[in-house]
């Protein structure tokens, strides 16, 4: 089958201000030279050197960090997965999950995913910019407050929150980090 690959590094982000502390959604719009009409698309591969360190406030919550990302053509429906347990198993609102965060600085994960995103029952069209933002797993610290004591015991202690570009960034004397994605596909030749 063919392979798609595209690569997010944090100099390529949307939004290319100088604002150090951006505190918006990391995202990056992809646009491939020609269209595609797919009949079936699997997400293979991912390569990165997201640093757990850049990815929370304080290091228990860094090295939890589980990171995820949505891309818009994908929805609730067709981001699935296959597993062996009770059969299909349908990912967090389209969320699909890329794995731990990076423990050391200048290391890089890679991880083999073999998720099914579209299994061909309609046939999906890539002839527009998409978007892929970036998520992550926080903890939350019980407190005597209220109000977060009533969202630790709602959440079971985690929530999912977008990554800002400046934890995507990096700290300032890092090379950036990136996401690499390999996908294989198969095109629907049919008119």
């Amino acid at each position: 089958m063919p392979i798609i690959n595209f690569t997010i590094r944090s100099q390529d982000l949307d939004f290319k201000d100088d604002n150090l502390s951006d505190t918006r959604i990391a995202r990056k719009t992809i646009r491939f030279e020609r269209s595609f009409k797919m009949k079936y698309l699997k997400l293979l591969h991912i390569f990165h050197n997201i640093n757990n360190v850049n990815m929370g406030s304080n290091s228990a919550q860094n090295a939890n960090t589980i990171i995820f990302c949505k891309i818009s053509f994908l929805n609730g429906n067709n981001a699935v997965y296959y597993e062996t347990i009770d059969g299909v198993v349908k990912e967090h609102n389209g969320l699909i999950c890329l794995g731990e965060t990076v423990k050391n600085e200048h290391e890089t994960t890679f991880k083999d995913c073999y998720k099914v995103l579209h299994d061909g029952q309609e046939t999906l069209y890539l002839n527009q910019p998409f978007t892929v933002e970036f998520f992550k797993l926080d903890a939350v610290d019980a407190a005597v407050d209220n109000e977060l004591l009533a969202i630790y015991n709602s959440t079971d202690s985690h929530t999912i929150q977008p990554v800002s570009i400046n934890e995507f960034r990096g700290t300032m004397d890092s090379a950036g980090q990136f996401i690499s994605f390999t996908f294989e596909y198969t095109e629907d030749y049919k008119k």
